[in-house]
């Protein structure tokens, strides 16, 4: 989130079985990771879908002084099953997460970092997806709400008739927006009072007619822009208040989009895959102009460079010559 700082992390320990004949390997893990809203603390290790095991341990990195805080052992004597979400609160002092106690069953837990322990479990609110409202007072556990510290539990249906893909606040707490398994998103009010609109068809429709489903979703900061990447790979960009795409689907390796996220000034926009490297997007116009400029020797591109690279807009000369 504060959008210049680009670290390896030190590895963390793969969870332990509680079957000593059936390990847990590297393949059989789900990485998961989750910044503190203001982007100094960031939780992250990996789970075992589908097995008990303990210890699971989880790591807070301290962002600006680069190194770990403190790591977590989130398996308990009554509970080892695997986390599938995490969320983490104001300054990383708490931290949410989604377990499976027992194979299709979920629940949604609440630990303290700095004493290290469970303060509070919510068997109602469940989902796989989890966004906390920056301000720490409103968690979305895909069709649920909860109001922290008081835990009061909530039904909210936030798709229409379809599973949620994925779930994204905006970093001012303004808005909250939802992607659904058949490629549309659902818009709301911060405190999910009003239901501010519905983005339909977010993605090209593909040759076989089969939808993309939302896999990731970012708001930028200045709350313009919205960033939505699916399953199959596309990343679209679109207007907020229009409701419009912003040109066609930003070029990508392919591989489902696993995570996005805009820089402080809203100019670029970086995506995540699990199989590709951290994919970096200029989108401001001025910027992208300086850039493309400084790379080609202030020669600009061809006209077939032009129409590979900016399809939607007709051939210009951008450099200075």
């Amino acid at each position: 989130p504060i959008g210049h700082v680009l670290r390896t992390l030190p590895p963390v320990p793969l969870p332990v079985s509680r079957d000593p004949d059936d390990p847990v390997v590297a393949e059989d893990t789900l990485a998961l990771m989750a910044f503190s809203p203001d982007g100094g603390t960031l939780a992250y290790g990996v789970s075992a879908p589908g097995r008990l095991a303990a210890p699971q341990r989880f790591v807070l990195w301290d962002v600006a002084r680069g190194h770990a805080r403190t790591t977590l052992d989130l398996a308990t004597p009554s509970s080892a099953g695997a986390l599938v979400a995490l969320a983490l609160g104001p300054s990383g002092h708490t931290l949410y997460a989604t377990r499976t106690p027992h194979i299709g069953e979920l629940s949604n837990e609440v630990w303290d970092t700095t004493r290290h322990r469970r303060t509070a479990e919510y068997s109602d609110a469940t989902g796989t997806e989890l966004a906390l409202r920056p301000d720490g007072r409103l968690l979305v556990a895909t069709d649920h709400t909860v109001r922290p510290p008081s835990g009061t539990v909530r039904a909210h249906n936030l798709v229409q008739g379809n599973e949620i893909g994925a779930l994204a606040f905006a970093p001012d707490g303004s808005r909250l927006a939802a992607g659904d398994l058949s490629g549309r998103v659902t818009l709301w009010d911060g405190s999910l009072k009003h239901r501010e609109g519905v983005l339909r068809n977010v993605f090209p429709t593909p040759l076989d007619d089969t939808a993309e489903a939302v896999s990731a979703l970012a708001v930028s900061p200045d709350g313009r822009t919205l960033a939505v990447g699916g399953d199959a790979g596309t990343l679209q960009l679109w207007d907020i208040a229009t409701r419009q795409p912003l040109g066609g689907p930003l070029t990508t390796a392919g591989d489902a989009i696993a995570s996005l996220a805009f820089s402080p000034d809203s100019t670029t926009v970086h995506a995540a895959g699990t199989h590709v490297p951290l994919m970096r997007y200029t989108i401001d116009p001025a910027r992208a102009v300086t850039q493309i400029c400084a790379r080609t020797g202030d020669t600009g591109l061809t006209p077939a460079q032009w129409h590979t690279y900016v399809p939607d807009a007709p051939y210009r000369e951008v450099c200075g010559h």
